[in-house]
C-alpha cells in the first residue's frame, strides 16, 4: 500500500512539474506595475538508468567514462542499473525594487552528490546576479555553460569539453547593433579540483582570469571565444614553491541548418587545465589513471603542464510538424600529452601497467598521448515541454600512444526521462 502510495505521488509530482514552475510573486509592486518580489521553486525529476557493456569502470561511474577503460588491464564487467540520485530542485528570486535592474538569487541541488555518492545532497549552482555582475558557483564561464551543451542523456557531459562547475566572479554586458554582442570578463577559483600526478602538491590557491566574445545571430545562433590564463604553484627539488603557468583556448559554434535541425562544435587547446577544466567522466576523481591531470612531476623530479586538445560537435533533428521526436548525433575526441619516461608515467599512476610490465617494456618514448574518442547517438520523445525521455547508444575507446599503441573500447546504453525545469 506504501509503494502504492508513493508511486501515486511520484506520477502527480511528475504530472504538475512537467507543466509549470511553482511561482510566487509578492503583492507589493514597483512603480511600473511589477511585482516587487518574483520566486519560482523548480523541481526536476531524472531517472537515470544505464547498461554497460564493457570497458567502462562500473564501480565509480554511472556515465560514458572513457579514461576509465584501461588498455593494458581491460576491464570486462558489464552491469545495469537505474536510480532517481540526479534529481534536482532550483529556486529562483528576483527582486525589482533597484533603478538598475533586477536582482536575481538563483540555487539549483541535486541528489546525487557526486559520482558513487547517489543519495547525498549535492550543490551545484548558487549565485548572485545585479547589473551586469554575475558572483557565486555557476558552470564555467569558459565553456560556455549551459547554451553549449549537446542535447544527450550524458548527464555528466560529452566526454570532449568543458563541462566543470567553478566559483567565479565575472562581468558581462551585451554591445552593438541589436545587443547581439557579449562580453564576459573576471576570474574563477579551480583550487579544489587542481590534480598533479608524481608529486606533492603544495596548498593552492588559483584564480583563474577569462575573457570571452560571443556573437549572436536572430535565430539563436552563435559564435563564442574565450581565453584563460592559470597559475600552478609546485614543489621543487630543494623544497621550494614555484609557479607554473597554464592557458586555455575555447571555440563554440551553433548553427541552425532549417526548421528542424541545428548543429553544435566546440574546440578546446590549451596547457595545465585538463584536469580542471575538462571532463572525462572522472572531473570529481582523487587521482589515478582514470582522472586526466593539469601537471605532472617527471623521471627527473621537474614539473610539466600537461598540454590537452580536442574538440566535439553534433547535430539534432526534429521529426514530423510536432517536432515531438528528435534524435542527436555527437562525436568527440581528446587528447592528452605527458612528457615523460614510460617508467614513470607507471610510478605516478597516470598509467596503469600490466604484471607483465608491457606499457614499460614495450615503449621507450619520452612523450606519451593518451587520447579518447567517442560516439553518442539518441533518440528522444519530449511528451510535454518539460517532460522528456529517451534512449542513448556511446561508443568509443582510450588509446595510450607511445612506441606501440594499446586500446581499450568502452560500450554504453543509457536510457532516461527527466520531468520539469
Amino acid at each position: 500500500m506504501k509503494k502504492k502510495s508513493l508511486l501515486g505521488l511520484l506520477l502527480l509530482i511528475a504530472s504538475y512539474t512537467s507543466q509549470a514552475q511553482i511561482s510566487f510573486d509578492s503583492k507589493a509592486q514597483t512603480s511600473d506595475g511589477k511585482p516587487m518580489y518574483e520566486m519560482e521553486f523548480s523541481p526536476r525529476l531524472k531517472l537515470n538508468g544505464y547498461i554497460n557493456l564493457g570497458g567502462n569502470d562500473i564501480n565509480t561511474s554511472q556515465s560514458l567514462n572513457l579514461n576509465s577503460a584501461d588498455p593494458y588491464n581491460r576491464l570486462k564487467d558489464k552491469n545495469a542499473d537505474a536510480n532517481m540520485y540526479q534529481t534536482q530542485m532550483a529556486w529562483k528570486t528576483t527582486y525589482n525594487g533597484f533603478e538598475k535592474g533586477p536582482l536575481t538569487t538563483y540555487i539549483e541541488a541535486q541528489w546525487w552528490g557526486g559520482p558513487g555518492a547517489g543519495g547525498n545532497l549535492q550543490l551545484r549552482v548558487a549565485y548572485v546576479d545585479y547589473n551586469h555582475w554575475h558572483v557565486g558557483q555557476d558552470w564555467s564561464f569558459f565553456g560556455g555553460g549551459v547554451s553549449t551543451w549537446y542535447n544527450t542523456l550524458e548527464w555528466e557531459g560529452p566526454n570532449s569539453g568543458t563541462w566543470a562547475r567553478h566559483l567565479q566572479v565575472k562581468y558581462y554586458d551585451n554591445f552593438g547593433k541589436d545587443k547581439l554582442w557579449k562580453f564576459e570578463v573576471g576570474a574563477e577559483t579551480t583550487a579544489q579540483y587542481l590534480k598533479i600526478a608524481g608529486g606533492r602538491t603544495p596548498g593552492q590557491f588559483s584564480v583563474d582570469p577569462i575573457a570571452a566574445f560571443t556573437k549572436y545571430s536572430q535565430d539563436g545562433s552563435f559564435v563564442r571565444l574565450a581565453f584563460m590564463g592559470r597559475s600552478i604553484r609546485y614543489i621543487k627539488e630543494d623544497a621550494s614553491n614555484a609557479l607554473e603557468m597554464g592557458w586555455g583556448i575555447n571555440a563554440n559554434f551553433k548553427s541552425k541548418l532549417n526548421e528542424k535541425s541545428y548543429f553544435m562544435a566546440q574546440g578546446l587547446v590549451g596547457s595545465g587545465i585538463a584536469g580542471s577544466y575538462t571532463l572525462s567522466g572522472a572531473l570529481f576523481g582523487n587521482g589515478g589513471a582514470g582522472n586526466m591531470y593539469d601537471g605532472i612531476y617527471d623521471q627527473n623530479g621537474d614539473f610539466k603542464t600537461v598540454p590537452v586538445y580536442g574538440g566535439s560537435a553534433g547535430i539534432e533533428y526534429f521529426f514530423g510538424s510536432k517536432k515531438n521526436l528528435h534524435s542527436n548525433l555527437v562525436l568527440g575526441y581528446t587528447n592528452m600529452v605527458y612528457h615523460a619516461a614510460p617508467f614513470s608515467l607507471v610510478e605516478s599512476k597516470v598509467i596503469n601497467d600490466n604484471a607483465s610490465g608491457d606499457f614499460v617494456t614495450n615503449n621507450d618514448d619520452k612523450t606519451t598521448h593518451v587520447a579518447l574518442n567517442f560516439a553518442t547517438v539518441n533518440m528522444l520523445y519530449d511528451v510535454t515541454k518539460n517532460f522528456t525521455m529517451g534512449i542513448e547508444y556511446s561508443g568509443g575507446s582510450k588509446q595510450i600512444i607511445n612506441s606501440t599503441t594499446q586500446n581499450s573500447a568502452v560500450n554504453r546504453i543509457a536510457f532516461g526521462l527527466t520531468v520539469g525545469f
